[in-house]
């Protein structure tokens, strides 16, 4: 199980790279996804709707996957994201700064889908190097 666990997450996360949210989270995420990120306050459409806004604001946007591991029914996946900023985000004007963010998820499988998500992530030190000046963002 812990391989195909890790494919199924590994999926969803590099699917980011497509730039297509609701095609992603049809394939991996299940309807009735029980998130626990961000202390439950984001369903499955409020992430989607969220995470699509990096597309229009990250021209050179990438997501990659640094490590996984697997045990039964759960994987944690470790990956970074993130591009130059070309447009505004989480209501960060653009400055043209480049940001990346580091982040680790622990997600539940059941029937070849994600079921149960946490996350951990530095999202203030991600909003800090949008908003720094040029010289501070190296």
């Amino acid at each position: 199980m812990s391989d195909e666990t890790k494919r199924i997450a590994r999926a969803f996360y590099e699917g980011y790279n497509d730039k297509d949210l609701e095609t992603n989270f049809d394939a991996y995420i299940s309807p009735d996804l029980v998130n626990h990120a961000l202390d439950g306050r984001y369903n499955r459409r409020a992430w989607i709707d969220f995470d699509s806004t990096l597309f229009g604001a990250f021209e050179n946007f990438s997501l990659t996957v640094l490590d996984q591991v697997a045990e039964g029914d759960k994987v944690a996946t470790r990956y970074r994201l993130g591009g130059t900023q070309t447009g505004e985000f989480a209501g960060v004007p653009a400055a043209g700064n480049t940001a990346y963010l580091t982040a680790t998820s622990v997600d539940r499988i059941a029937g070849g889908v994600i079921v149960e998500h946490w996350t951990d992530l530095d999202f203030s030190g991600f909003l800090e190097q949008l908003s720094a000046t040029p010289a501070e963002a190296r």
